[in-house]
């Protein structure tokens, strides 16, 4: 059933049909390759967001003499100047990106860089976080479970993502087509998400046909995985706790967008299974 609204108008599939494998080279040639991406050109300050990854590093060194954090797609990131001088000096911090874009920037802030998939990292990291990063892989089924596994023992994993699972709350990935066939990939989400919620089952769907490759660059239309809060949830069910994060806001407006419209998750590895823990 997966499968048939997978196939309705919209291009939409999961990451093990095969054209994943080719959407995945295409928008690492992309990566490598633009000029225009703002995230690799500026800075990247998450201070919203941050602060809860800053608080878990500061529990674990409680436990431990050192913190070993990984951040997936960094980017520019100026996390360690987020986090100052003196917590910088007790963590060990591994960054990982699929383009050498920064890598002067990051091998300057970072103890280990790593360039290439996530699948080749090894752990094991007692706090592993991405922002604004989990939208533009192609294969997030296998990237969460991969970075779950490499969490230590109360080890914890921060997702802050777009959130695709509104009624017609579309990416931008789908700027390029008209009315009528967004409004035919709304109704096909409402249907496929519901079946998820129904089955039980987690869809990840992968956008295909992204408007990057049609339209010039511009936020989020490199947003191929239209994630989805319950998809995270049905997949981390019974093998981990999660706790939905609130971000600061001003005004109604801004707190739709920051705390309806996006995922701010925290996925803890507990030292036994919550079953077993029970």
């Amino acid at each position: 059933m997966a499968g048939y609204f997978m196939n309705l108008p919209g291009s939409l599939t999961s990451e093990e049909a095969p054209q994943g494998a080719r959407l995945r080279a295409r928008m690492d040639r992309f990566y490598q390759t633009t000029q225009e991406y703002a995230a690799f050109q500026h800075p990247n300050e998450m201070p919203e967001q941050w602060p809860y990854v800053r608080a878990a590093i500061e529990e674990t060194l409680q436990r431990k003499t050192v913190c070993r954090v990984l951040e997936i797609g960094a980017g520019r990131s100026n996390f360690a100047r987020f986090l100052g001088p003196d917590l910088r000096g007790a963590i060990h911090y591994t960054t990982q990106d699929v383009t050498r874009s920064n890598e002067d920037h990051l091998r300057q802030a970072a103890d280990a860089v790593h360039f290439g998939s996530v699948l080749e990292l090894d752990g094991p990291f007692d706090v592993i976080f991405s922002t604004f990063v989990l939208e533009h892989i192609s294969d997030p089924r296998r990237t969460l479970a991969k970075l779950f596994g490499m969490l230590a023992d109360n080890g914890r994993l921060f997702v802050f993502c777009p959130r695709y699972d509104a009624p017609f709350y579309l990416s931008h990935s789908a700027d390029h087509y008209g009315p009528a066939r967004r409004t035919a990939i709304g109704l096909t989400l409402l249907t496929a998400r519901a079946w998820a919620l129904v089955t039980r089952r987690p869809l990840f769907l992968i956008h295909t046909d992204p408007a990057i490759f049609h339209l010039d660059w511009d936020r989020d239309r490199d947003a191929i995985h239209w994630a989805s809060l319950w998809d995270l949830e049905l997949f981390f069910k019974k093998r981990a706790r999660l706790e939905i994060l609130k971000l600061h806001s001003e005004g109604v407006k801004d707190w739709i967008v920051k705390n309806l419209l996006q995922i701010n998750l925290c996925i803890s590895k507990p030292d036994t299974p919550p079953l077993l823990a029970r």
